[in-house]
């Protein structure tokens, strides 16, 4: 499994090699999130995360092999940055990986042990405070078909929008970074997520790059099923950007998820993230849609 301690120490090679690396913000029991940046810097940016839910710790190593694609593959040009951001909720991956037994507080200990019914977390999804953090954004919070308004492994939306430390660092990071376009993975169903109310102009742009996602992928294009408060749909409500959740991992798999899928993920996934940017800028500085056609991600 990937776990926390080896995302610092991929970081920190990152980091020997000249990229630049840096903290998104700390998580509610104060370890690091690190963040990897590949490409220029000149205003237009993307922020690729992952593993905001526990248990899809795998895309945490997709996100980093997503990084070093393009730092080995250097001569491809990105018309912008990105900012991988591989583990939103390290707290929350540590505890399903290796139990209550890294935690301190004892309370905190007994009330997650309670919370979870036993001591196998493997199936976790939320933070070290029971809060699921893909509905902890200002997006119609609270009025998701599965939300919950207690503690939980799943499903919790929190006291309030960003009351969860890991929510709250990546809004305040994305807010500083201003980027165009975002990209959240998690597992699993090889599934694109792009709706969040959008209309007009919006809504056609951003079906658009979902297609051209689709097409590059072999996922499937998927509208959302009362789905509310996730941090893709609070940055298309927010800032009014294409902004996608895109479900890696093939449905036949359970959970746990089995990592020798690995190298199948990557190889669907390996290039998107530039490929997106560059179509987006593009774009933009056309100030013109061309249509959906098989041009979209040269």
């Amino acid at each position: 499994m990937f776990s926390y301690k080896d995302l610092l120490k991929e970081t920190q090679l990152f980091c020997q090699r000249g990229i630049e690396t840096g903290i998104v913000g700390e998580s509610e029991l104060k370890q690091q999130i690190p963040y990897i940046f590949v490409g220029k810097k000149n205003g237009n940016y993307m922020i690729v995360q992952g593993a905001i839910h526990a248990r899809e710790h795998l895309t945490a190593l997709v996100v980093v092999c997503l990084a070093k694609y393009l730092v080995k593959n250097a001569e491809l040009n990105i018309n912008g940055g990105i900012y991988f951001v591989p583990m939103v909720n390290p707290d929350g991956v540590r505890l399903c990986q290796e139990g209550v037994g890294f935690i301190n507080d004892k309370q905190r200990k007994s009330n997650l042990l309670a919370i979870n019914g036993g001591a196998d977390f493997s199936l976790w999804k939320a933070n070290a405070d029971g809060v699921d953090l893909n509905v902890n954004f200002d997006a119609k919070w609270g009025e998701g078909a599965q939300n919950e308004f207690f503690k939980s492994s799943a499903n919790y939306v929190g006291k309030e929008p960003f009351s969860a430390a890991e929510s709250r660092a990546l809004a305040e990071f994305t807010e500083r970074i201003k980027p165009c376009v975002t990209l959240s993975y998690h597992l699993k169903g090889e599934e694109i997520y792009w709706e969040f109310g959008q209309t007009s102009h919006r809504r056609y742009r951003d079906k658009r790059y979902a297609q051209a996602i689709a097409k590059y992928t072999g996922y499937a294009v998927k509208e959302p099923q009362n789905s509310v408060g996730g941090y893709k749909d609070w940055c298309i409500e927010k800032f009014k950007i294409p902004s996608f959740t895109i479900e890696v991992g093939n449905d036949k798999f359970s959970h746990p998820f089995p990592y020798d899928q690995l190298g199948v993920i990557v190889e669907q996934n390996k290039d998107l993230p530039r490929k997106l940017l560059n179509s987006i800028i593009k774009d933009k500085n056309e100030l013109h849609s061309v249509g959906i056609d098989d041009q979209l991600f040269v």
